[in-house]
């Protein structure tokens, strides 16, 4: 041994520089969920019930087989809010598995630390989603409403048949 040290005693210089550094790792990754937290109390405050996903990494696969980690809004557990998925599969044999959905704070640290720089795509991808799906929530409105109206007149003119019919 040249240097003069031990296996055990490097393990022990390695955990204690560990030691020292795992209370500052924790401290940063709760203030980085505690910081997306407000982002994720406001989109709940705005109601808006709309799941939307966007991709922030690609796992390495050929095609037919495809991968992706994705940050996305959803209900997880009964609770709206920001979560992280992974997602892979093989497009030929139509199968597909997932790791999570997890609301932000449960996902695995490395998946909260890559996906907040996809936090800005999240946000327009659900903003388009909800503009989007306002359009045809009005569009079905007016073609219920034009159903109801003729309902509503057919109605009518059967009561009028029966009222004359009875007389």
């Amino acid at each position: 041994m040249a240097s003069g040290k031990t296996k055990t005693e490097d393990v022990g210089t390695h955990f204690r520089a560990l030691s020292s550094i795992a209370s500052s790792l924790n401290k940063s990754s709760d203030e980085l969920t505690r910081t997306v937290g407000v982002l994720d109390g406001a989109l709940k405050k705005l109601n808006i019930g709309l799941s939307t996903w966007v991709s922030y990494a690609h796992l390495t696969a050929e095609p037919p087989e495809y991968g992706s980690d994705q940050i996305g809004y959803a209900k997880i557990d009964g609770k709206w809010g920001i979560a992280l998925r992974r997602i892979w599969g093989d497009q030929a044999l139509g199968s597909e598995q997932e790791d999570g959905p997890w609301l932000f704070g449960d996902a695995p640290r490395e998946m909260r630390i890559l996906a907040v720089d996809s936090l800005p795509q999240l946000i327009e991808a659900l903003a388009r989603k909800a503009f989007n799906t306002a359009e045809r929530i009005d569009d079905k409105a007016k073609q219920v409403s034009a159903l109801a109206v003729l309902i509503d007149e057919i109605a009518k003119e059967q009561e009028g048949d029966k009222s004359r019919g009875g007389q």
